[in-house]
């Protein structure tokens, strides 16, 4: 897997990131040609559903670049918008009355955990490049 791997970068995350990738990318696709897809759909609100569907594909579509161009910087970049990306579906699920999101949690806190990772990596290299 070294051709795909940033240097710096833990092949797990390298996965991790793959499979978000993909399926911010696929869910996306699917909002954006029938918005009555998107996750929590309300009856009449097609601009909101085109809305969200165009957030996952265009965090998905960031995601895949950032394993393409094999760099830690666009892993941090990427990470660090798909946790707002969940950071405010944990909220808006919250505050709507509705129940406390798990999974979505879970997700928000490993893509911190692999943000942290990706960050210290680019200022390694970084440090290196400057040396």
């Amino acid at each position: 897997m070294k051709f795909i791997k940033a240097h710096g970068v833990p092949l797990a995350i390298t996965i991790f990131a793959i499979l978000m990738g993909v399926g911010g990318t696929i869910i996306g696709i699917g909002a954006l040609v029938d918005p009555t897809t998107a996750i929590d759909f309300v009856e009449g609100a097609d601009k909101m559903g085109t809305a969200w569907a165009g957030r996952n594909l265009g965090l998905g579509v960031a995601m895949l670049a950032a394993v393409l161009l094999r760099h830690a910087a666009g892993y941090a970049a990427a990470f660090a918008g798909a946790i707002w990306r969940e950071f405010s579906d944990v909220l808006a699920g919250t505050l709507d009355g509705g129940s406390f999101n798990v999974v979505f949690a879970l997700i928000f806190v490993l893509e911190l955990v692999c943000l942290a990772i990706c960050v210290r990596a680019t200022l390694a290299q970084r440090q290196t490049d400057l040396a």
